[in-house]
């Protein structure tokens, strides 16, 4: 593949570009392998048949620097569930052996089942990135048969905790994830499975830190994330100005069964300006299907590109 790095990025950069190649063609494998090895070893088959999970590598900020896709729909949740518990937990509380875990909806943009595990990769004392895995639970408790109104009847909900630390796992932690999920065993078997799939991206992202040192890795990530930035925008200045409308809509909210939750997209390319926006005319429903109040508006500001 071509590098599209321009003239002046060339004259500031320190990596040549067949360098930043190799590692752009390195984290992607990686990020590969570890999606290869969640499949092979979950316990259920919301994983391994569905795909409903996704795992990857990203920076000290939170920020993607390969995503191994099983749901594209994760590709975002993932990236800000990182960013909150960077924000959470503050600067230099990470340390190595450290595994957070976090079901939490609101950083995330899903449901309970979905379960976050992330480990910092260190490289000679210095945090270089993160290794995560986000996969779909078979079961965390909650009611059964039933309309839930509320997230306390969808089951367990865990903040940002430390389920290993210093590379120990806790067992309290771990004891009340158990006694919080009707199969405790298939639990357990994709909480190893996500374990391994993280510690197998911290294990191989360690030997190319180890080939061509943290500098090296970090200054072919901005170049990596610079040529993506330029890319995407040069597609977007391809769209003409003008105003794209879509809607569409989904059977109800579980409560109000038969009537319809309507999804309404308003796309206005102005001034090489993308202002897209989700719209809902209705009122909030009962059920757990929800475009309103805070989360509302932070999604509309974080689905907006400027070209």
């Amino acid at each position: 593949m071509k590098s599209e790095i321009c003239d002046a990025e060339r004259s500031e950069a320190t990596v040549d570009a067949f360098t930043v190649e190799v590692i752009r063609s390195t984290v992607v494998a990686i990020t590969d392998e570890m999606k290869t090895n969640l499949m092979r070893t979950a316990y259920n088959m919301i994983i391994y048949e569905a795909e409903d999970f996704t795992v990857g590598l990203f920076d000290p900020d939170g920020n993607t620097i390969s995503i191994g896709l099983g749901l594209p729909m994760f590709i975002r949740g993932l990236s800000d569930a990182i960013k909150a518990q960077a924000r959470a937990l503050g600067q230099g509380k990470h340390f190595p052996g450290d595994i957070l875990l976090t079901n939490d909806p609101q950083v995330m943009g899903s449901h309970l089942n979905h379960m976050i595990f992330t480990l910092p990769v260190f490289h000679d004392g210095e945090l270089v990135a993160f290794s995560s895995s986000m996969g779909h639970w078979q079961d965390v408790g909650g009611v059964l048969g039933a309309v839930t109104r509320d997230i306390f009847s969808e089951g367990l909900q865990m903040p940002f905790v430390k389920i290993f630390k210093a590379g120990k796992q806790d067992a309290e932690l771990t004891a009340i994830i158990r006694s919080n999920c009707r199969l405790p065993e298939f639990a357990m078997g994709d909480f190893r499975a996500q374990i391994a799939a993280i510690r197998t991206g911290e294990r191989r992202l360690t030997r190319l830190l180890q080939r061509y040192g943290a500098e090296t890795f970090k200054e072919s990530v901005r170049l990596i994330f610079d040529q993506s930035e330029k890319l995407g925008a040069r597609r977007g200045g391809e769209i003409p100005d003008g105003v794209y409308e879509a809607e569409s809509f989904m059977d109800d909210d579980g409560v109000n069964l038969g009537k319809h939750v309507p999804i309404k997209v308003r796309v206005e390319v102005q001034r090489r300006r993308d202002d897209r926006r989700f719209e809902r005319r209705e009122p909030a429903g009962g059920g757990a299907v929800q475009f309103r109040g805070r989360r509302r508006a932070v999604r509309r500001r974080k689905s907006r590109l400027n070209f």
